[in-house]
């Protein structure tokens, strides 16, 4: 018998206060079936005030009609020995309500003729796999739409504050669950995980046997959803990628071969291999987009709003629906008068730890010239350590500002939201981790300083990295004991159980009390800013240091399946998130290798082997102008490429053809049955009208 086993069987349910025990008996407006499956758990503060647990079941009950979300709640409250009580809800709802959802947000499901579309309830009966209602959806999609219907909860003009919290105002229209999360009334909101699927996801993903082996890009859309699955299969893309500049650098390493083409030549290779494998990337996308039905997912002016998005309730032009609405111009007012000047100063902050880096590394470089000591030689590099680990800690203060930032712009759209909140990490960034580099490279002009000081800088923030992805399993243990003596803490404060509309099994107690204690997941963004810097990395000064790709291959390949680890064991479930492509990233990553041919034909260009080759009597302007005009030739060479390498595969656009064809067909048959039935309809009602004005006449 395991210790949480143990936990769950010293429980004893008992009878809760009359008052507390009625007013939650009487908020539920119907009853959960028997068995019960929830699929959502919502937390709620220990101590957290009845009146605002009532409204938000009640809310979640309410019929759409009402302006609730229809679904399936059962409570279960807990008592503790200070007499506190904690809440918490399981979530479910009936398959009527979750396909009505399905139609409603567009859900894409495979249709008769093997082609994804847009689930209809009107056309139903054309969907593969209907017939059995039960596994029609996946478990991930219907977290995800319980999930929508929830955040669709927004207040009304009347509901301008939680009940028994009068100080937390309530905007119009916006999201009730939003708002109990950000106020910690809602502690903590998780999907619950699949155990069995969830296992046999994690041995054909992490192991180690199958470290160099392809990763289940299929299965991880399946349970975590495309989002997080275009993020692996883009890491994964991308590593396979590195190995022909990493082997490359590996020769020069070892070689004796030293001429002013080595780098030159190394250069060129990884500017137009960096173009080839973007392009190539856009292809595979396509496909797996394509195969998992959200292809051709564009945001548009009909796109509901994101949770967050607040302002006055008013409706949307183009679907007519309730909506709140927030005018551009106080967007663009916060944006360019709060968020640019702010930025403006992180910015400024980057620049000056930068500048103090290379005081630091003055101050050692004199230390180790006057008395060259091994004491002396470790302090040489620890100016670039300090500036290394300064990078990550600036990096993570300035994203909880960017985030705030981003929040009080009140974007309407999630695709908005992200990009804005992609570029502000971006540049900040790109900024800090690549300012210095910029500032040797073409201000002190020392193309060994540069080569020492980006080595360091990728060395020790990999090294760092590398450090804590081997821990991970370790940690994994050490949390997993802190988690079981939680809920054992927990437990023995516990005196008292109560269940409300439906008895949740001491099974899916027990699991949601272990996924409770995990952490939380919180997105791929910062996976995609960490990738995006070492690209930087490799690409920008790739001829200085041509061994940078064998270091962020290295890196990446434990990275792939440490991050796998922590997905199946570490983090809560993440709802599932739709994706056609890997979005505003895949701009970022493209002028990365733009702004590469810029920095290294420069750097070509101010090598004095380089010089050499030109006329001694070559003024500086005729220089310039020719790296400039072979940085033309090179951008030259990658926009042909790019043009030559198709983002869709042939198969690709000629199915995309069929199903636009087939659309057209299946609407065009719609548009002659309706015609026809009016067609018929008013010819016999022509008809009635004829036969009475010849019986009048004819009387």
């Amino acid at each position: 018998m395991t210790v949480v086993d143990c936990v769950f069987q010293t429980l004893k349910v008992s009878v809760m206060g009359e008052e507390e025990t009625r007013g939650l008996q009487s908020v539920f407006r119907q009853k959960t079936p028997s068995p019960f499956r929830p699929y959502v758990v919502l937390e709620f503060a220990v101590g957290a005030k009845q009146p605002a647990i009532e409204w938000m079941i009640s809310k979640l009950q309410a019929s759409e009609s009402s302006g609730g979300a229809d679904l399936e709640v059962s409570a279960v409250v807990m008592t503790f020995k200070k007499s506190e009580s904690q809440t918490v809800l399981y979530i479910g709802a009936k398959n009527s309500r979750l396909l009505t959802a399905a139609d409603m947000t567009g859900l894409s499901k495979i249709y008769k003729d093997n082609h994804y579309r847009e689930f209809s309830i009107e056309d139903m009966a054309n969907f593969k796999g209907i017939e059995d209602v039960d596994s029609f959806l996946t478990t991930a999609e219907k977290q995800k739409l319980i999930l929508h219907e929830m955040e669709a909860v927004r207040a009304s003009d009347e509901e301008d504050h939680i009940p028994g919290y009068d100080k937390i105002k309530l905007w119009t229209g916006k999201s009730i669950l939003k708002k109990y999360l950000s106020r910690d009334i809602i502690t903590k909101m998780y999907p619950l995980h699949e155990p069995e699927d969830l296992k046999k996801l994690g041995a054909d993903w992490y192991q180690i046997k199958r470290i160099f082996k392809e990763q289940p890009i299929d299965d991880i859309r399946h349970y975590f959803g495309e989002k997080i699955a275009l993020y692996f299969a883009f890491l994964g893309y991308y590593t396979i990628a590195l190995i022909p500049p990493a082997f490359i650098g590996i020769i020069y390493f070892i070689t004796s071969w030293q001429s002013m083409y080595r780098e030159a030549i190394f250069a060129v290779f990884n500017l137009i291999w960096a173009t080839i494998f973007l392009e190539v990337w856009k292809r595979y996308c396509s496909e797996l987009s394509y195969r998992w039905g959200t292809i051709d997912m564009v945001s548009s002016t009909y796109d509901e709003p994101r949770a967050n998005y607040f302002g006055t309730l008013g409706e949307n032009p183009v679907t007519g629906k309730p909506e709140p609405v927030f005018p551009k111009w106080k967007r663009s007012f916060r944006f360019y008068c709060v968020t640019v000047p702010i930025v403006s100063v992180a910015l400024g902050i980057a620049f000056y730890i930068m500048l103090g880096y290379f005081v630091m590394q003055e101050w050692a470089d004199k230390k180790y010239a006057s008395e060259k000591s091994w004491v002396n030689f470790s302090v040489l590099y620890l100016p670039t350590v300090i500036y290394a680990v300064l990078i990550g800690i600036v990096n993570s203060i300035y994203r909880k500002v960017a985030k705030k930032l981003n929040d009080w712009e009140n974007h309407r759209l999630q695709s908005a939201y992200d990009n804005h909140l992609i570029v502000k990490l971006i540049l900040f960034d790109f900024v800090n981790c690549f300012i210095s580099l910029f500032y040797v490279a073409f201000y002190i002009q020392d193309m060994a300083l540069l080569r020492s000081h980006l080595a360091a800088l990728l060395i020790t923030q990999q090294l760092i990295g590398q450090v804590q992805e081997a821990m991970v399993p370790f940690l994994f243990l050490t949390r997993r004991k802190k988690q079981v003596d939680a809920s054992m803490k927990k437990q023995d404060a516990l005196q008292k159980v109560e269940y409300f509309n439906g008895e949740v099994t001491e099974e899916v107690q027990k699991q949601a009390g272990m996924e409770s204690e995990m952490e939380e997941y919180n997105g791929t963004m910062d996976d995609y800013l960490e990738m995006f810097l070492q690209f930087g990395y490799v690409f920008l000064f790739s001829s200085a240091f041509p061994l940078a790709a064998l270091w962020a291959l290295i890196n990446n390949v434990t990275e792939i399946r440490s991050d796998a680890f922590k997905m199946v064991n570490i983090f809560q479930r993440p709802f599932a998130e739709s994706a056609s492509n890997i979005g505003a990233w895949q701009v970022a990553f493209e002028l990365i290798s733009i702004m590469a041919v810029m920095t290294n034909c420069a750097l070509i260009g101010m090598n004095p082997e380089v010089r050499k080759l030109l006329p001694s009597d070559i003024t500086a302007v005729n220089i310039v102008l020719i790296f400039v005009a072979v940085e033309h030739i090179i951008l030259a060479i990658k926009v042909a490429v790019a043009c030559l390498i198709p983002d869709q595969p042939k198969w690709v656009e000629i199915e995309l053809a069929k199903i636009a064809y087939q659309s057209k067909l299946a609407l065009q048959e719609k548009h002659y049955q309706v015609t026809s039935h009016k067609h018929v309809h008013r010819s016999e009602s022509d008809k009635e009208k004829i036969d009475a004005l010849l019986k009048e006449k004819s009387q």
